[in-house]
């Protein structure tokens, strides 16, 4: 094999990292469902395994026997973010299951302590129908974000960046989960029991924040035992994982120069849409930005190593794992 293949992994960093926090995340999963099991649906957990498959499949061929490695990296991204979309997903509801008391008064003081009124900005968003339009496009673009950014990246061969900007997202996800479990919280609509004749013009976002709260009480009471695959709600308010991937988001645009601009401009908008689409306090906003930040720092640390590979000579291997030489 040439030295140049052994080469471009490292310069363009590993994807160790990312699948040993999905082991991180699984393990965690495993000692909540230890302490207070819940049940499962089968539906959905098929149709997700025969997509992981084929994408592990794929990423195999392009790997060992038609190698491509830009393709390569782009096919084990969209597995990972499946993977985490999973796993962290139950994981927040088996969190939420063990949380203590609310924290949505103590969240509200500190949002007036930096002189943030949230019904006051949900008001005008309210009088502004257009912009509240805008803003709900941009909250509920985020998966669509995350391919764009990432299809951006492996197509302008930045795949360290891009693997720095899913192992970030994985790590500001895992993180999030774990701290919402500290600090739980309804949000501002059910917290200020607001109704739809309130804010008439932001009646979806109401609806869909009374569909988490339904599952977040249901978790925390016990009526609701029984997770479905499908039908996860995002029931995290502090920190905000929306917030955290806004940042994310903004950072890997900006890796593509002018061209990424667009993308930067409508990140930062679904971070402005945050609070009124998600029902979030301006300090879950900034508590997700600040995670964001670290969970970057230490990507751009974690991704340069092949950590499986060093796992597999300290328990005796001699061969490397493949999955790490052309990706």
């Amino acid at each position: 094999m040439s030295a140049s293949l052994h080469r471009e992994p490292e310069s363009q960093g590993f994807d160790d990292a990312s699948w040993l926090l999905i082991g991180l995340c699984l393990l965690f999963l495993i000692a909540f469902q230890l302490a207070a099991p819940f049940a499962f649906a089968a539906n959905g957990f098929g149709g997700s395994a025969a997509m992981i498959g084929l994408l592990w499949t794929t990423d195999r061929f392009y790997t060992r026997y038609r190698v491509r490695p830009a393709f390569a990296a782009l096919v084990t991204s969209v597995m990972l973010i499946i993977l985490f979309s999973i796993v962290g997903g139950i994981l927040s509801y088996l969190v939420a299951a063990q949380g203590g008391a609310l924290w949505d008064a103590r969240l509200q003081r500190w949002d007036l302590a930096l002189g943030f009124d949230w019904l006051g900005y949900a008001r005008w968003v309210n009088e502004h129908p257009t912009l509240a339009t805008l803003y709900r496009w941009a909250y509920v673009s985020m998966i669509p974000q995350l391919l764009v950014m990432v299809l951006a990246l492996t197509a302008t061969s930045r795949l360290r960046e891009m693997r720095i900007a899913i192992c970030a997202a994985i790590l500001a996800g895992l993180a999030a989960v774990l701290l919402s479990g500290l600090t739980p919280a309804v949000g501002n609509y059910i917290h200020l029991n607001l109704g739809p004749g309130d804010l008439p013009n932001l009646q979806g976002a109401m609806v869909a924040t009374f569909a988490q709260y339904v599952d977040f009480s249901g978790v925390r009471d016990g009526s609701l035992r029984l997770i479905e695959l499908m039908r996860l709600e995002g029931i995290i308010v502090f920190p905000s994982y929306h917030s955290a991937l806004g940042a994310i988001f903004i950072w890997g645009f900006t890796q593509l120069g002018r061209a990424g601009w667009p993308g930067v401009w409508w990140a930062g908008l679904m971070l402005l849409a945050t609070p009124i689409y998600g029902g979030h306090y301006l300090v879950d906003v900034l508590a997700g930005i600040a995670l964001a930040a670290a969970a970057l720092v230490a990507a751009g640390r974690l991704v340069r190593r092949p950590w499986l590979r060093q796992v597999a000579k300290a328990v005796g291997g001699r061969t490397p794992l493949p999955a790490t030489l052309p990706t």
